[in-house]
């Protein structure tokens, strides 16, 4: 598929993290009730949700370090919702100023819309900005589990665009009106609809339970080589400020 084939992410001006106006200055820790309403208990990174993790626990993220930002370990705003996946891959990497001016540094849900800088290819999301191809490497953004994710909403609302369809076809298709000969054969055609609606839902429901089985923390038979890809990527990022570093040093 090339480039011109994305799929272009639909734009939303109305922000979809609204961080709540709480003050500063409590334990981080906290906070965690009110990140999950307001991130809609979705990851900020890879926009996976509490109930698509399964298995995969959600946590506080320092969007600045805490090893380089000490001053920022219990700021609101440098809070992140995360899943412990995304957190994990984040972990205490810090972006040089000299890298930021460049526009790379790591996508952020209360500033930056998504559609800005995203579009999806098939399963996989391409960055559209430095900014996106950054966070696409630093924190994996095209895992296996992410891209099971994507199937898995795409076959969702397939299934739901086809049962609402036919749900107002039959709400609306009245039987009285057609001609005698013809209303036994409609009838019985509706009959049957009816059940294949019935098993389009049953469908559904094997869909779900085929997922319930946790197939997100399933190991990628493909996992080091995707690995070694995106971390040599990120070293060629990285080499570019050689004069910069790239993790902050535990000050004391």
């Amino acid at each position: 598929m090339s480039d011109d084939e994305l799929t272009q992410v639909q734009r939303s001006d109305v922000d979809l993290v609204i961080r709540s106006g709480v003050p500063d200055g409590r334990p981080y820790d906290e906070y965690k009730q009110t990140l999950r309403r307001d991130f809609l208990y979705s990851c900020a990174y890879c926009t996976m949700s509490e109930a698509e993790a399964q298995a995969i626990r959600f946590t506080i993220d320092h969007y600045e370090p805490k090893s380089a930002r000490p001053d920022l370990e219990c700021v609101y705003s440098n809070l992140m919702y995360a899943c412990d996946e995304c957190n994990t891959r984040k972990g205490p990497r810090t972006v040089p100023e000299v890298a930021r001016a460049d526009g790379i540094r790591f996508f952020r849900p209360d500033q930056d819309q998504f559609a800005d800088h995203f579009a999806r290819q098939g399963l996989l999301l391409k960055g559209l900005t430095k900014l996106a191809e950054f966070t696409v490497d630093a924190v994996d953004l095209n895992r296996l589990s992410l891209r099971r994710i994507r199937e898995l909403r795409i076959r969702l609302s397939n299934c739901e665009e086809l049962v609402a369809a036919g749900i107002r076809g039959l709400s609306t298709f009245r039987i009285d009106q057609l001609p005698p000969h013809i209303r036994k054969r409609a009838q019985e055609a509706i009959q049957q609809l009816s059940d294949a609606n019935d098993s389009m839902e049953a469908a559904i429901r094997k869909i779900l339970h085929e997922y319930a089985k946790s197939a997100l923390i399933d190991e990628n038979p493909d996992g080091e080589q995707e690995r070694q890809e995106r971390l040599q990527r990120l070293r060629g990022t990285e080499a570019l400020y050689p004069e910069a570093s790239w993790r902050a040093s535990s000050k004391k």
